[in-house]
């Protein structure tokens, strides 16, 4: 491993050739470690022929450092070899990359000019303040099918086991489990954020359960019959403020974000996904009391999401929980108003799905669910959701864990924004 360190303009450029592995990544750590990340910083990897796990782990620290102290970084002419195994590491989409060096400093200077101001939107549902922080194709990632769960359908055969990622946001239906006899009987709502995954057991106590690994692990794994995933990284960091005195709901906000898209994202095509930091008024939840298999069907044959059986299988809030708490949400939308033509429909319709519990809407169809935490640490201080959402796992109380309805209500919030290119089959097993 060589590196080779320069100044372009106000943007720090390290040039990387040889072998990012176990022991490149410890020369790395120490060349890199020794120049304070407080400016742009650009990874060159034209010359790079090899990307292990340990060299992961040394992209994500960097790009961790950046972000905790404001600094853009960007990698540069990644070999496809190595953009492969970023790719399967979960990292892809997290940290943007470029053709080339000279690309990544003009993109870095012009952020960087872009980050100090932001653009301020101000709408019915509160002010808006957007912040470019990637430029990578948003793409949602589907194992199984919404339509597995709604019609009670999941079988041991269905159920994969999905990875945890430290860089991942997704949400479906999961349980943690050795085997099948331990988890498929507690199949629930589950998410992934922050490094954590977060879910809640059908075993009638209503009592949310979580992981937070240390490490990568191929053996314990969430098992699901139905997840999304956020993996082409967030477009763009977006502060939000309600109006004093009028909460904005989730949908509110939603709905706002795909108007401004129309017009402020040419390459709006309908759908987003979201990672959200959110300052709660008023929570509004609902879970499956029941894991959806295909032995637990209704005797009427109909879905679950029924009239028929909708309260037998859901447990919906008619009035608010977890109010005044902190919630890091996870979650898609689909604008019913925009052209939807370039997005795979097959593989959209395997992610929505109507919930009754939520108010009746025409023109969106949202998917998002969320963990709750008291005792947060003040937001801010960065542009990185990754470490906005981190630091509340690792500093705040849990209290709990819910599919999030439509109707909850939102003092402020801090957004990541995937403006979603593609829809796609997961590739991401166990």
């Amino acid at each position: 491993m060589k590196i080779e360190i320069t100044g372009k303009s106000g943007v720090r450029v390290a040039e990387l050739s040889g072998r990012l592995d176990g022991f490149g990544a410890k020369e790395a750590e120490k060349s890199i470690a020794s120049q304070t990340i407080d400016a742009p910083l650009v990874l060159d990897c034209k010359e790079l022929s090899y990307l292990s796990s340990a060299g992961v782990r040394f992209l994500l620290g960097v790009q961790k450092a950046a972000s905790e102290s404001g600094a853009a970084f960007a990698l540069a002419g990644l070999q496809p070899f190595c953009a492969s195994v970023l790719e399967m590491s979960g990292l892809s989409g997290m940290i943007p990359v470029y053709a080339s060096a000279a690309d990544a400093v003009r993109a870095l200077q012009a952020g960087s000019a872009a980050m100090e101001e932001g653009e301020r939107r101000e709408t019915a549902a509160g002010t808006f303040v957007f912040h470019t922080v990637g430029s990578t194709t948003g793409t949602i990632d589907i194992l199984g099918e919404v339509g597995n769960v709604i019609d009670c359908a999941i079988t041991q055969d269905s159920v994969v086991g999905k990875p945890f990622f430290e860089t991942e946001y997704s949400l479906g239906v999961g349980a943690l489990g050795g085997k099948p006899e331990d988890y498929l009987p507690l199949m629930g709502e589950a998410i992934m954020v922050a490094g954590a995954m977060v879910w809640l057991p059908t075993d009638g106590n209503n009592t949310p359960d979580y992981m937070i690994p240390r490490k990568a692990s191929t053996t314990v794994v969430m098992q699901t019959g139905f997840n999304a995933s956020i993996r082409g990284g967030f477009n763009e960091f977006v502060e939000f403020k309600a109006a004093p005195g009028r909460p904005a709901s989730v949908r509110d906000i939603y709905r706002a974000l795909f108007d401004l898209a129309r017009t402020r994202r040419p390459e709006y095509r309908g759908v987003l996904g979201l990672g959200m930091r959110a300052e709660i008024h008023e929570a509004f939840g609902a879970g499956i009391m029941k894991s959806p298999l295909l032995s637990n069907r209704p005797a009427n044959g109909k879905m679950i999401t029924d009239p028929s059986n909708y309260d037998a299988w859901f447990e919906s809030d008619k009035i608010p929980r977890n109010q005044g708490t902190t919630a890091l949400i996870c979650g898609a939308g689909e604008d019913l108003t925009a052209d939807l033509s370039q997005i795979d429909q097959e593989l959209l319709r395997r992610m929505f799905y109507i919930n009754l519990a939520n108010k009746a809407s025409q023109n969106e169809v949202l998917h998002n669910h969320a963990v709750f935490f008291r005792n947060a640490p003040a937001p801010g201080g960065t542009r990185d959701m990754d470490v906005e959402m981190r630091r509340v796992v690792d500093e705040a109380e849990f209290v709990d864990m819910r599919h999030l309805l439509d109707q909850t209500t939102i003092v402020s919030a801090l957004i990541g924004v995937s403006y979603v290119q593609e829809v796609r089959e997961d590739v991401n097993k166990g």
